[in-house]
């Protein structure tokens, strides 16, 4: 079972071994979901609706897990000088396909207003750079995303 497989199942299904890595992988997915949120200085209550609402499908973790995720995250996020420690995470634990999942998500997260700003894009430009998702990948999540 890869990963990102025992990410999206219950904490209590894991075995402790995998659990400080999982559970660094959720903090470094939710805080690139985050970056995208904050990054047009627009951080709206919808977004971070939508942050937990992905946390809560795609990871199966209980209201409480989650909540201590997303606090977690949030706190890591406000203290961080860079994104490299969480895609550095992204890089050494997910597969390619793992890391499309992951630009997805950050495409739900910036398209939750209908639109896209400039700097969301940038954003996910940027974390596609550090975690070496292709032009055309990027490309086409933006446009799959899309409605």
């Amino acid at each position: 079972m890869n990963l990102l497989d025992k990410l999206f199942k219950k904490s209590s299904e894991l075995n402790s071994d995998n659990d400080l890595d999982i559970h660094q992988l959720q903090l470094a997915t939710c805080i690139l979901l985050i970056e995208v949120s904050k990054s047009d200085d627009d951080y709206d209550p919808e977004e971070q609706e939508k942050i937990i609402s992905l946390i809560k499908d795609k990871f199966s973790l209980t209201d409480d897990e989650i909540a201590e995720v997303f606090s977690a995250s949030n706190n890591h996020h406000n203290k961080m000088i860079s994104l490299y420690e969480w895609t550095d995470i992204i890089n050494k634990e997910c597969s390619y396909k793992q890391k499309l999942v992951i630009i997805g998500f950050m495409w739900d997260i910036a398209y939750i207003d209908s639109k896209i700003d400039k700097y969301e894009d940038y954003t996910i430009r940027k974390v596609c750079d550090l975690i070496y998702v292709k032009h055309q990948d990027f490309i086409n999540l933006k446009n799959e995303r899309a409605i």
